[in-house]
């Protein structure tokens, strides 16, 4: 119950913040703006992002030889496109992340060494982002410095650096999984514990790490020059800074679990941030909702691949391994 009211909630916020966008905005002239779009470059725009999925997907596959699993490149790029349908349309925004660890399980049989590979991947990919936004924060200070933006901004990044503390120093994570044994609520420590001994099988793997920060850092430089494209395809002419200086930004306030996807949110900084340098309302909406569209169109992708290979194509293939 308390999962369906938290749903409805996310939903509900989504919708009064995008109703509240398009009243401001004026609809008509959004959808003016939707159809004006260059379908030349939405195609370029689609086929970047489906390019950065396969690039993150390396990503993924980088931490998987070292954890003793060897999966086909092209059997992960499914399960990418998969955890990217579940993460579009799951209430929650790891739910991706869960699907991926569960069927590289199945494939592999290997359940620790499965969910800390799709974490590290998503570390390494956060840690890009808070970079970046931080970055940003300096550099577009003045234009946010009247809204809660870069306290929020600030908190992520502080949370992310405690967290990334506890996790590699094993001081701080005897000390915290002590405080978290005495919750004792469904084994999570030793769940985490788990977690945590497989994580560290890269801690002597630098070389890893680096390479999955540095191809973090690319999959974000593909991802805000897609909304700088969307940009230019509805005949804009803002300039491509603006779009390295707030388009962290935006990403990193729409991940304040508060709606569905970080719809709304998202799109609410987009206004918020973007009209402050030239573009209207309904300019600012349209390139962050063409943005989600195109992520929604290929996320369709990863459904279809659940529905082909779900019941077939993923067998547990080694019954006596535990998670």
């Amino acid at each position: 119950m308390k999962k369906i009211i938290f749903l409805t909630l996310k939903i509900s916020v989504s919708i009064a913040l995008l109703v509240f966008l398009f009243k401001k905005a004026d609809m008509g002239n959004v959808w003016a703006i939707m159809q004006s779009m260059n379908f030349l470059i939405l195609a370029v725009v689609a086929l970047l992002y489906a390019v950065s999925q396969i690039i993150s997907t390396y990503r993924w596959s980088l931490f998987l030889p070292n954890a003793g699993i060897h999966v086909p490149f092209l059997k992960l790029v499914s399960l990418y496109y998969v955890g990217m349908f579940f993460n579009i349309f799951l209430p929650s925004a790891i739910g991706g992340d869960v699907v991926k660890s569960y069927y590289l399980y199945k494939f592999s049989g290997k359940g620790g060494n499965s969910l800390a590979s799709v974490f590290l991947d998503r570390f390494t990919g956060f840690f890009a982002l808070v970079t970046i936004a931080v970055v940003s924060l300096m550099f577009g200070y003045s234009y946010i410095k009247d809204t809660y933006a870069p306290t929020l901004i600030i908190a992520l990044a502080a949370t992310f650096f405690l967290s990334s503390l506890i996790l590699w120093n094993k001081g701080l994570h005897n000390w915290a999984l002590v405080i978290i044994g005495k919750i004792k609520l469904f084994g999570i420590n030793e769940k985490i514990e788990s977690l945590y001994n497989a994580v560290m099988l890269y801690k002597s793997k630098p070389i890893i790490l680096l390479k999955a920060f540095g191809v973090s850092f690319v999959i974000q430089f593909i991802s805000i020059s897609i909304f700088y494209l969307i940009s230019k395809g509805f005949g804009m002419t803002v300039s491509m800074g603006y779009f390295f200086l707030f388009v962290p930004i935006a990403v990193s306030i729409s991940m304040i679990p508060i709606s569905l996807s970080g719809l709304g949110l998202r799109e609410g900084a987009f206004v918020y941030l973007f009209t402050k340098v030239g573009t209207t309302d309904a300019q600012a909406l349209s390139i962050s909702l063409a943005g989600f569209t195109v992520m929604v169109m290929l996320g369709l992708i990863g459904g279809i691949e659940y529905m082909r290979l779900g019941a077939t194509e993923f067998k547990i293939q080694n019954s006596k391994s535990k998670i």
